[in-house]
């Protein structure tokens, strides 16, 4: 018996890492990339993670440069879209989440695979970032509430003052009107 606790205490954190929601429908896909050619800045922040892990401590906001639809590497009965970003700014992670008033300017080109659930975008509703899955909906694992964010609540978009680029303090003054 105490085998048995032992090796499914050991086994359980395998099971509860945050999973990425990169499986689309066709249609969702082709959403996801439309609303992004013309909505084109992203924080990519994954808000399950463990504050203190890898990838909660890495937080970027990004500017979308293009976007592609692929066949889902894991479920070919679905989709997922990559898109060739420029990251404008690495933002801290602390405890409650993105501190989005120590952001600073990080200059890179990367290639991201879109996620639902970690790929926060502009909220109009909420004139907040929040997951894309807040504006365009998927329920492939069960309803989702698109009023908060997955784990942790929504969030704002850093100041264009650290960030120091001219289309995106364009962009976020149109926005948030400052």
């Amino acid at each position: 018996m105490k085998n048995a606790l032992l090796t499914f205490l050991l086994l359980c954190p395998i099971f509860l890492w945050a999973d990425a929601w990169d499986n689309l429908t066709l249609q969702q896909a082709e959403q996801v990339c439309e609303f992004l050619n013309t909505d084109p800045y992203i924080l990519d922040y994954c808000d399950c993670c463990d504050y203190e892990g890898e990838y909660a401590t890495k937080v970027y906001l990004m500017k979308v440069k293009s976007t592609k639809i692929i066949t889902c590497d894991w479920n070919p009965e679905y989709y997922s879209v990559i898109a060739d970003m420029h990251v404008l700014a690495e933002i801290p992670y602390i405890k409650e989440g993105p501190d989005i008033n120590s952001a600073f300017r990080y200059k890179s080109k990367e290639e991201l695979l879109i996620t639902m659930n970690y790929t926060w975008i502009y909220n109009k509703h909420e004139v907040k970032a929040a997951p894309i899955y807040t504006i365009i909906p998927y329920d492939i694992y069960g309803e989702n509430n698109a009023n908060s964010g997955y784990c942790k609540a929504f969030i704002n978009f850093p100041s264009p003052k650290s960030i120091k680029n001219r289309k995106y303090k364009k962009w976020y003054n149109k926005r948030f009107q400052i």
